[in-house]
């Protein structure tokens, strides 16, 4: 009976874990419950601890499998999913093209079906066995970040675009990651235009990006609509002077030859692109009076303690004042952003230096002009 007990004991910690509201509510009540029980009847006892702890295990395991099984064999119009029967569409199509502006795009508020539906398609197998505890941390940052303001930014482009291309172009967004999703938007669309362009609002190709031209090749094969993607944001020249703009407004005009930089490159996106792109932000940085030997790139991999040695490196160099700035996207994730932000706070409080963080590149006219130029050159090509 024990051994049942922890078993249950495992699994209503998934399910606290990942559930927020009365369902978490309800879950702490029975896991307060079930623990006093089991220690009423386990009575300290070593080989009781133990029973209780392997049960505990099983319970955990257990849930993970059937929230994975769950999880992936729900059909919500996920990314990727397939059509085996693209149809052509009856009425005449549209000849201006449809612009489609993507992203990875993250849920407004906590959704843990998303979230881990995120996880189990991801190529960890670490973050899949831990796939509740990683859940548990986005709920905690969407408790302390309050929601996401991706999806908000990336429709404030898409309306900002819409005004400068003028009636010859339709604009849309979709997102890897969330409602509305890029592949069926790409079915849905093709029934309507002649011609649909991609615009990745991502610095450098990610996984989820080879995944979906693969596709797309695959499944358009025989259909008659022109699919186009527009060029990365890695060969941006506007985009760097953007950052540029923004570390110094967030610094100062005075501070620049004593500020030390630290440039977050993502691991979910080709580190060969960011790196090209790091450089030639660095070149245009050195420009500006920022000295190079103060500039540092780092992979963001969720370790704390290499930011830490980062920031404590630059402080040896002189650097009185400290800026991070994410550059592989608009906006970091909720998580991101709130572990970034308490790992500065650390820092700061540590190495006593002003630290401030710079979560994305936001929008601007640099952005604004890049992806206008980059969407009118590809609907333009042969």
């Amino acid at each position: 009976m024990i051994l049942i007990k922890s078993i249950l004991l495992g699994l209503l910690l998934i399910g606290f874990l990942i559930f927020k509201g009365n369902i978490e509510r309800l879950i702490i009540v029975a896991l307060i419950l079930i623990i006093i029980n089991i220690f009423k009847s386990a009575k300290f006892k070593a080989n009781c601890i133990l029973v209780v702890l392997s049960g505990i295990i099983i319970g955990y395991i257990l849930g993970n499998f059937l929230l994975f099984y769950s999880i992936l064999s729900s059909d919500n119009g996920y990314k990727y999913s397939r059509r085996d029967n693209i149809e052509e569409g009856k009425d005449n199509k549209l000849s201006k093209p449809a612009v489609i502006i993507f992203s990875n795009g993250e849920p407004y508020l906590y959704d843990s079906s998303i979230v881990l539906k995120n996880i189990y398609n991801g190529k960890s197998f670490i973050k899949k066995a831990k796939a509740p505890i990683e859940a548990f941390k986005y709920k905690m940052a969407y408790e302390n970040m309050g929601s996401s303001k991706y999806s908000d930014l990336c429709n404030r482009i898409k309306d900002n675009l819409a005004i400068r291309l003028g009636v010859d172009y339709d604009l849309y967004s979709a997102y890897f990651n969330v409602y509305p999703f890029l592949y069926d938007e790409i079915v849905k669309l093709s029934k309507r235009y002649e011609k649909i362009i991609l615009v990745p609002l991502i610095l450098g190709e990610s996984e989820e990006y080879q995944i979906l031209k693969k596709q797309i090749e695959e499944d358009f094969i025989n259909i008659n609509t022109d699919i186009r993607f527009s060029p990365f944001l890695w060969e941006s020249k506007k985009l760097p002077k953007q950052i540029l703009e923004k570390s110094i407004k967030a610094i100062g005009n005075d501070l620049r030859e004593a500020s030390g930089i630290i440039l977050i490159i993502s691991d979910r996106e080709s580190i060969y692109d960011q790196t090209i792109f790091s450089n030639r932000l660095i070149a245009i940085m050195e420009q500006a009076n920022f000295e190079k030997e103060k500039i540092i790139c780092l992979k963001h991999n969720d370790d704390e303690n290499l930011l830490l040695k980062s920031i404590h490196n630059l402080k040896t160099k002189g650097a009185s004042n400290i800026l991070i700035i994410s550059i592989s996207t608009l906006l970091e994730n909720v998580k991101d952003q709130y572990n970034i932000g308490e790992w500065v706070k650390s820092a700061a409080k540590k190495e006593f230096i002003d630290i401030k963080y710079i979560n994305g590149w936001g929008i601007g006219e640099n952005l604004l002009n890049e992806l206008e130029y980059k969407i009118r050159i590809t609907n333009l090509k042969n």
